[in-house]
């Protein structure tokens, strides 16, 4: 083989190996900002986040809860799952061309509805004194039966 052709055969082969490439992308955002995320339990950074991923199909996406610096939730942590659907130019045959050939980079961005972070229920009254003291007598009572059973039962 002359020189010349080696030559072009390389460059040919350099070319075609850069060319094609689908960047996929999902974007998540929460309000308020701030919240951790995990998309199929794997922990992807805090919102508004940016995750890049290799396969269409269900992702389960998780996020939240947000805490006070105190360890406190301020916000609970929501659940969803999401059907992330190939574009037209992902499906066989044709992904193959878009895949390696296409010589422009593809980007399919996928942006998840806003997910809203509710604040936790909580009692509208603290415990009083004398109903976490009848709480712990009744436990020690339970304890207490458990310990040392009836003869007989």
């Amino acid at each position: 083989m002359s020189r010349r052709k080696m030559a072009l055969l390389m460059v040919a082969v350099l070319v075609l190996s850069t060319a094609g490439c689908v960047e996929r992308m999902i974007s998540i955002r929460s309000d308020p900002p701030g919240a951790p995320v995990w998309v199929d339990e794997r922990r992807v950074g805090v919102t508004p986040v940016e995750y890049g991923f290799a396969h269409y199909g269900s992702r389960r996406v998780r996020v939240g809860p947000i805490r006070t610096e105190h360890g406190k939730v301020q916000y609970a942590e929501q659940e969803k799952v999401f059907d992330i659907r190939a574009p037209w130019y992902e499906k066989f045959p044709i992904d193959f061309f878009f895949e390696a050939l296409y010589p422009v980079k593809l980007v399919d961005q996928h942006e998840l509805p806003l997910l809203v972070l509710e604040e936790p229920k909580m009692d509208s009254e603290p415990y009083t004194d004398p109903q976490v003291k009848d709480l712990i007598d009744r436990a020690e009572s339970f304890r207490e039966q458990a310990m040392n059973p009836a003869e007989g039962d």
